[in-house]
């Protein structure tokens, strides 16, 4: 938990994202009949972009609960990989968007993006967040969610809601789910 919000104090992008890349953020749309009741609960995560605070980590999870006030809570949690337990608190707001949330964690000084791209609420959410930054580059993370650990079918599936709106799904590193005890 130090790590990450040392890590943010470091620099923004740090926060934000891992892959650099040239050029604009790719267009997409974020799912339009987006619904946050069925999308509470816990998901595993399957996959996701390479950020500075999660390197080494296995066993990662996002867990989403009513905050009963229009807002929904967030745990992210996970272990490193000396086997610590880490985790992080905070909440997301609905926007006018459908699927595009704002992301708030506690002891980050900044709001994030969280647009899911698709999600079928029982088995894949696939997730992401781009940033436009000055000198024609952007800045994205990505997280392909499951309810479970997703099989191969399931990834593919995945993995479609990021390709269709053109997002390079190469810099995907797959999350180890396995050996997992130390989680509470």
């Amino acid at each position: 938990m130090l790590r990450v919000l040392l890590l943010c104090v470091a620099g923004f992008g740090l926060c934000l994202g891992q892959v650099l890349k040239p050029g604009k953020c790719p267009e997409f749309t974020s799912k339009t009949d987006f619904e946050v009741q069925p999308y509470l609960g816990k998901w595993v995560e399957n996959a996701r972009f390479p950020t500075n605070y999660q390197i080494n980590q296995t066993c990662n999870y996002a867990e989403y609960s009513d905050r009963g006030d229009g807002t929904v809570g967030v745990h992210n949690a996970g272990l490193e990989a000396d086997g610590t337990f880490t985790e992080i608190f905070g909440y997301v707001e609905l926007t006018d968007v459908p699927g595009s949330l704002a992301l708030h964690l506690d002891g980050v000084p900044f709001v994030g993006a969280y647009d899911v791209l698709e999600t079928d609420y029982e088995t894949y959410s696939s997730v992401y967040s781009c940033l436009n930054l000055i000198g024609l580059r952007h800045m994205e993370q990505a997280w392909v969610l499951g309810r479970h650990v997703l099989s191969e079918e399931e990834l593919n599936r995945a993995l479609s809601a990021f390709t269709r709106w053109g997002i390079d799904i190469s810099s995907f590193q797959y999350t180890p789910q396995t050996d997992c005890s130390a989680l509470p």
